[in-house]
């Protein structure tokens, strides 16, 4: 690519059209997150726990492997989101290791990011004191 392209038209227009992606992206996942939190915001615990049994079912990581995908947890995503959202951050170090990232609670459960060779979205039960 020509280090002058973005100073050409083109290249305006090439960038305008990505921040207009990037916008509708982020709106998408927006009405994603308050639709989820509607669904689930009566019953957190409840929901959260239904959610984690599909995702750990032999039936749900078969399905995902047949397909020949790692298993996606897609809506652990919007989870999180929600919990960035309709949360608090946590800060009880006893549910961090070195990869964390951020760490939330929402209902009666830690929510949080950890980064390492790729993603992942770890939730755990709070623990009783």
């Amino acid at each position: 690519m020509n280090k002058y392209f973005f100073d050409s038209e083109e290249g305006k227009k090439s960038m305008d059209e990505w921040l207009e992606k990037l916008q509708r992206e982020e709106l998408h996942l927006q009405r994603w997150v308050d639709r989820v939190w509607d669904r689930i915001k009566d019953d957190i615990d409840g929901s959260i726990e239904r959610l984690l049994n599909w995702y750990e079912s032999d039936r749900y990581r078969d399905r995902e492997y047949k397909m020949c995908y790692e298993p996606r947890e897609a809506l652990l995503w919007v989870l999180l989101d929600c919990a960035r959202k309709y949360g608090k951050e946590c800060d009880d170090e006893s549910y961090a290791n070195v990869f964390t990232g951020k760490m939330y609670v929402i209902g009666s459960f830690v929510i949080q990011v950890m980064h390492g060779q790729g993603s992942v979205i770890r939730i755990d039960k709070i623990k009783s004191k």
